[in-house]
């Protein structure tokens, strides 16, 4: 074998690169916050030279979206459709606080909210972030409502509270996340009803 070819099978594939350099950013910003975060401390963690880093970003604000993107890509769940409404929204939701709490996408996110508010790159992640979950859920409710199985006045608004319950109690409240709070915000918010519930009683009470 040359020394070029042995260079090469060496040499780690862009792919494994990439995963490596995001993997580092999601735990150095779940660590150090925004502030004090460094390409240069990415660059040791993930095992590249900072030249590696700087031909994909041009800054940490597009390294720390592209890590955050792929974290979501793959934390993003398929729609569910059991037939129960309830029990599908709240398998989202569970999944979306296990993202939250089982990896470092919850506390990366947690580390930028305040600097989003001065970075329109970073609060286009957050946006990213809420619609990732908001497509799911919005596919999910408007299939039930077609259906027949879902009554809600504004499916939007119905979405903002679900996720909204769940990002406050994360970031802002520090009580738990944990399943009964789940299922007694979904039993709140949600008003599923079969077509056979849909259907007016006969006068003698029959259908």
């Amino acid at each position: 074998m040359s020394q070029e070819q042995a260079a090469a099978r060496g040499r780690p594939r862009r792919g494994e690169t990439d995963a490596a350099i995001n993997a580092a950013t999601r735990q150095l910003l779940a660590e150090v916050g925004f502030a004090d975060f460094t390409i240069e401390e990415v660059a040791r963690r993930a095992g590249v030279g900072k030249p590696t880093i700087y031909r994909r970003h041009s800054s940490k604000s597009p390294l720390i979206a592209a890590a955050l993107v792929e974290s979501l890509a793959s934390a993003t769940p398929r729609v569910p459709d059991s037939g129960d409404v309830n029990r599908d929204v709240a398998k989202l939701l569970t999944s979306l606080v296990q993202t939250l709490t089982t990896t470092d996408f919850g506390p990366s996110m947690a580390a930028l909210i305040e600097p989003a508010t001065r970075d329109p790159e970073l609060a286009d992640i957050f946006a990213c972030a809420m619609d990732e979950r908001r497509l799911v859920i919005r596919e999910l409710l408007t299939l039930a409502h077609t259906q027949g199985r879902l009554q809600t006045p504004n499916i939007e608004t119905g979405i903002d509270v679900l996720l909204g319950a769940i990002y406050f109690r994360y970031l802002m409240s520090g009580l738990p996340l944990n399943q009964g709070f789940i299922t007694d915000t979904v039993d709140m918010v949600i008003a599923p009803t079969s077509k056979k519930a849909l259907r007016r009683p006969t006068g003698n009470g029959t259908e």
